[in-house]
């Protein structure tokens, strides 16, 4: 069943024409659905499948506004953006430093992890980099947990991991067991 996205405004506004030629408009599709009722009402027409006929037809008209209310729509909502994961894996970085539970490794590690990361096949950008408020929240936590330490603009995300790769690389971690990670990868366990 589809379902009007309450966050988009359609580019014609809000409004219902009905099968005898009448429009509805309203400051928002609940106010359209609602004029239609009462209207259909004083016309002593039935008015059961209003809500439906309203969203179906501005479902048409703006393609956009509409989303599909399913399982899959519903699981895929769930699942955390790349940029989401990056986040809280910072804020969970950002903990441990204050508390004083991370390592640090060498600058010459850094700089080979670095190249294996730069070299790494597995697309790492996080799409548009943000807006300028996650950018600005990624810049201070990267600051926050490695402080004057230099990293790689050319390194951002890696997508198995979930981890901001320019303080991952500085960081003194296990190696995991993801069968995802590249074989070439410093983070993959390789026994």
């Amino acid at each position: 069943m589809k379902q009007l996205n309450p966050n988009i405004s359609p580019h014609d506004g809000y409004y219902f024409r009905d099968t005898d030629g009448s429009t509805h408009h309203a400051a928002g599709w609940s106010g359209v659905i609602a004029r239609v009722i009462a209207y259909r009402k004083r016309q002593n027409r039935p008015t059961e499948t209003t809500e439906k006929e309203v969203i179906e037809q501005a479902c048409s008209r703006t393609p956009v506004i509409c989303v599909e209310d399913n399982g899959a729509t519903r699981a895929a909502q769930s699942v955390a953006s790349l940029r989401t994961r990056v986040l809280r894996w910072l804020l969970l970085k950002k903990s441990e430093r204050e508390k004083s539970e991370l390592r640090f490794i060498n600058a010459d590690l850094h700089a080979a992890r670095t190249d294996v990361c730069i070299r790494c096949p597995v697309d790492k950008s996080m799409p548009g980099g943000g807006c300028g408020s996650c950018r600005a929240a990624v810049r201070e936590m990267q600051e926050a947990v490695v402080g004057a330490r230099t990293t790689d603009s050319r390194i951002t995300a890696c997508p198995f991991l979930g981890e901001h790769l320019p303080v991952s690389t500085w960081l003194d971690e296990p190696a995991v067991a993801n069968p995802d990670l590249p074989p070439e990868c410093w983070r993959k366990r390789s026994i």
